[in-house]
């Protein structure tokens, strides 16, 4: 099982339930808002394998319907620094 976190070099505000996400020191600041926020919070709750099922629950949509765009936005993020 593979668990995710923010790096120690990546920036984050949460406010009102959108994320402010940025790499320090240069940025670009990433705006997370909605599903979005909601994946992000999820990669870094729990384990890899299982954020697809966990955002399906929270979201009362199948994990199937979900999964390979969850799974593609996770890999983005993570292309991105903002995961590791």
């Amino acid at each position: 099982m593979t668990r995710l976190r923010r790096p120690l070099a990546v920036g984050l505000i949460a406010d009102d339930g959108t994320l402010y996400a940025a790499p320090l020191p240069g940025g670009p600041i990433v705006v997370l808002t909605g599903v979005a926020a909601l994946i992000w919070s999820e990669a870094c709750e729990g384990e890899r394998e299982t954020i697809a099922e966990r955002v399906a629950e929270a979201t009362d949509v199948a994990p199937e319907a979900i999964r390979a765009d969850v799974e593609a936005f996770v890999a983005e993020l993570i292309a991105r620094g903002l995961l590791e």
